[in-house]
């Protein structure tokens, strides 16, 4: 007796789902590594500019004292959460417009713990960076970089 074809399908459903697991675990392995780099920067919030896209934003630094010159976030698929260039910074991350009201604020980012404190109401809060792949956050990035 012939097993029924929906047996074969179960099996294959289930072999793609370990492989999309698998890859994207890898990949994650492979982020994580990638943002243990020693990058350290403060600065002062310029300016925050929110996409249609979950409140995915760029948030532009001023005055930004860093341990590096620059830094080019372009991994070709990606993009780091920051940018550095000529003292100033971007930071590429999900934040909603209306948690940040203090224009001036200091911002403080930690690459190699994964952090991003900003001072909102004069108490700091944490956020976790990570590296972006999504398509369009990519396309907002490019779109409206100012460095």
């Amino acid at each position: 007796m012939k097993p029924p074809k929906i047996v074969f399908a179960f099996i294959i459903w289930l072999l793609l789902i370990f492989i999309w697991y698998k890859t994207g675990r890898s990949r994650k392995t492979e982020d994580d590594k990638l943002l243990k780099n020693n990058i350290e920067f403060t600065g002062t919030l310029k300016s925050v500019k929110v996409s249609q896209n979950h409140c995915f934003a760029i948030i532009s630094i001023d005055n930004v004292k860093s341990n590096v010159a620059s830094f080019n976030p372009d991994l070709k698929d990606r993009y780091f959460p920051y940018a550095i260039k000529n003292g100033r910074a971007e930071i590429y991350t999900f934040l909603c417009e209306g948690k940040i009201k203090e224009i001036g604020s200091d911002v403080k980012l930690n690459s190699n713990q994964r952090k991003l404190i900003l001072e909102i109401d004069h108490k700091p809060y944490e956020f976790e960076i990570w590296i972006t792949s999504e398509r369009p956050n990519i396309q907002f990035i490019k779109e409206n970089t100012t460095l």
